[in-house]
């Protein structure tokens, strides 16, 4: 047998009779668990990816479970004198590290593995949902990275300890070079910086396991971290041989090791940058991404023809290249498999393809955009506004359709929230996915104007502090009845004085009822899940919204008494139990189709800021598709296969409650059971020692 093989072994058997290794592994869990049940919930709504989540919170404890299980692998030998019998035996000093070293890389990866299985255990308990849309390999992939982080990781404290002679010592010196040392520089540079995050990009120690775990997998960077292990290793055996000529006088021979280190060190610097100038990402993600679209997307690919120009307008160097260049890519494979348009990717970089940014730039796009062409028609999208399926999805509508010009009023004067408000408070958001799919928005104030202009599609009331003058409740209900199209946010502390308009048409507000045997998230928030068979709200089953304090609705006595060509068509939308959130209403439906009459429509949401920026930013919800169908519905231009929550997004499916119990098991119930368990076998084990 080796003595690799045999000092691998033997570091195992002592670190199981140790009771540091029990409480290394158990902080080691419920420090990763609870960053991971937190991040977690953090990342509800987010575009990333479950498993590289799951990465990045064993990224950044992993080198303190390497520094505390690698602490006394040499020091304590150093510390109790036993390493003079040590290197007494005919045995080369690099076996004895590379066998310490396999040894502590085992325990921290098993450790890493039994937090893996118990993670994917609770959120099949918990987080079904978000669990059945990840990617299988994404786990494996994310294993691969922090398996390659941690050799870097265990090779330093293995190296550390064989420099110091107290196991104390060595643990601290680990955690500040391997944890304290590069995040602290890290953190200085974005506080330094006056971009902040977006000159710098991602911590490159967490980006590595996200970018990893995501499918892209830097081949030279795996390559530096596994050389400058080899390396680390190489100095500790160095350090090791050292030790016998202590008190033997040999400068001579102290002096060529430390010159062999210097070199050493100075070869790992020059391989590395060698490394990283030849670096090349697979990507492992990019087979199968074109089936992670919606069938809203793929839909309107479907729908699409003729030949699109997509062009990446920014820098290589920037940290969304890649994402983007994957977006493009996927989306380009779905309308091929669907049989819609041909598309044909470009890059232009503003540095290096100076001819093309010019050419570009003289059209009117600003760098830092994806630009879409087809014919003589062109879109171009911001990346600074968010770039996703959906966006890409809309623009291509847009171009391969020709809608008619549909323009949304937004009252105003009554402190409603506006569409050209960017705060967290405002509509900006949802307002520019409108435009997206071809509508226009304009301020109405209903005290200055005689009547509805007839380009208007809809009128939207989006939460009305103050109460609308009769005046103007009059002009509303006179458009109604020429079959206007109304939609109106509310809430119990702000109703905007419409309850008489709304029960005039069919809706009476239960401002005073409460919503019972509701989920939660916050606690004062209420998921709906439950949708009638409408064009609003049939393809959000399987979907939630999730509403804030909602008011609930009724039939009202107009809706009750009307008949025939006045008949109102009443139709709980979205509810809780007996609680209609979401209701719509039509009068005129079965008339409108002898008779050429538009009916009318008007359609109630009972949170005033369901799709404020700061809502549709919180968390994952379907609220932005309903908002949209809900517009749909009204201008009589239902988009196809709309709703649904858009793919990619992450989504945990879980309330308040199961957030709690999610947490409590991942950060203290498996640490504590692990921990327990670890320390019944070491008591075992030395009790028949």
């Amino acid at each position: 047998m080796s003595a690799v093989l045999v000092t691998w072994r033997r570091t195992l058997g002592r670190a199981r009779n140790l009771y540091s290794t029990a409480l290394a592994v158990g902080g080691f869990l419920a420090v990763a668990g609870a960053i991971f049940a937190f991040t977690f919930a953090d990342a509800d709504g987010g575009r990333l990816p479950l498993f590289a989540i799951w990465a990045l919170s064993v990224s950044q404890t992993l080198p303190a479970l390497a520094a505390f299980l690698a602490m006394d692998v040499w020091s304590d030998e150093r510390h109790s004198g036993r390493i003079d019998m040590l290197l007494t035996v005919a045995v080369r000093e690099r076996d004895y590290v590379l066998g310490k070293f396999l040894g502590v890389w085992t325990m921290a990866m098993a450790a890493v593995l039994i937090f893996a299985v118990s993670s994917v255990v609770f959120l099949l308990a918990f987080a079904p949902s978000a669990l059945a849309g990840a990617d299988s390999a994404g786990l494996l992939q994310a294993l691969f990275a922090l398996a390659v982080q941690g050799a870097l990781w265990c090779a330093v404290s293995v190296a550390l300890s064989a420099m110091c002679r107290h196991a104390a010592a060595a643990a601290f010196a680990s955690v500040v070079l391997t944890v304290a040392l590069p995040r602290g520089i890290w953190a200085g540079l974005m506080a330094w910086s006056p971009e902040g995050r977006p000159a710098f990009g991602e911590m490159p120690l967490d980006a590595f396991a996200v970018d990893v775990a995501s499918g892209f997998v830097p081949v030279g960077v795996c390559a530096v971290y596994l050389l400058l292990a080899a390396v680390i290793l190489f100095i500790a055996a160095k350090c090791v041989a050292s030790l016998r000529l202590v008190g033997r006088g040999a400068f001579p021979l102290r002096l060529s090791v430390g010159f062999t280190l210097l070199l050493s060190l100075a070869f790992a610097v020059l391989a590395s940058r060698l490394a990283l100038r030849l670096d090349k990402t697979l990507d492992l993600s990019a087979e199968g991404a074109s089936s992670a679209f919606s069938a809203r997307t793929r839909s309107i690919l479907a729908e699409s023809s003729g030949d699109i120009t997509a062009t990446c307008f920014l820098s290589r160097s920037d940290v969304r290249f890649r994402e983007v260049g994957r977006l493009l890519r996927a989306l380009k494979r779905a309308s091929e498999e669907t049989g819609g348009a041909r598309f044909e990717i470009r890059f232009v970089d503003p540095r290096w393809d100076v001819g093309a940014a010019e050419r570009l730039v003289r059209r009117g796009v600003a760098t830092e955009s994806l630009v879409f062409e087809k014919g003589h028609r062109m879109a171009a999208l911001p990346l600074a506004d968010g770039i996703g399926e959906r966006a890409c999805a809309a623009t291509v509508r847009r171009l391969t359709t020709h809608p008619p010009r549909r323009m949304i009023y937004w009252t105003v004067g009554h402190g409603e929230s506006g569409f050209g408000v960017y705060d967290a408070f405002g509509m900006s958001d949802i307002a520019r996915d409108l435009a997206r799919e071809g509508y226009s928005h304009a301020p109405i104030d209903l005290t200055a104007v005689g009547q509805v202009p007839d380009d208007c599609a809809l009128i939207l009331v989006a939460g009305a502090r103050d109460d609308l003058s009769r005046a103007e409740l009059g002009l509303l209900d006179s458009y109604l009845r020429g079959g206007g199209r109304l939609l109106v946010l509310t809430s119990a502390a702000h109703e905007g004085g419409l309850a008489s308009l709304l029960s005039a048409w069919g809706i009476r507000p239960l401002a005073a009822q409460p919503v019972v045997g509701a989920k939660t998230i916050s606690g004062s928030d209420v998921i709906v899940s439950s949708f009638a068979d409408h064009a609003v709200s049939s393809s959000l089953r399987g979907s939630r919204i999730v509403l804030e304090r909602p008011v609930a609705f009724a039939p009202s006595v107009a809706a009750a008494g009307a008949d025939g060509a006045d008949r109102i068509d009443f139709t709980p939308v979205a509810r809780v139990g007996t609680s209609a959130l979401a209701v719509a209403v039509e009068r005129g439906a079965s008339a409108g189709a002898d008779l050429a009459i538009r009916p009318t429509r008007i359609v109630a949401v009972g949170d005033a800021g369901f799709v404020l920026n700061g809502q549709l930013a919180a968390r994952a919800n379907a609220n932005r598709d309903f908002f949209l169908n809900c517009v749909a519905y009204l201008a009589g231009t239902d988009a196809p296969g709309s709703g649904g929550a858009e793919a990619g997004v992450l989504s945990s499916g879980m309330d308040r409650s199961a957030r709690m119990r999610h947490a409590l098991v991942s950060a203290a119930v498996l640490p504590g059971v692990v921990f327990l368990v670890m320390v019944a076998v070491t008591l075992r084990r030395r009790h028949r020692a």
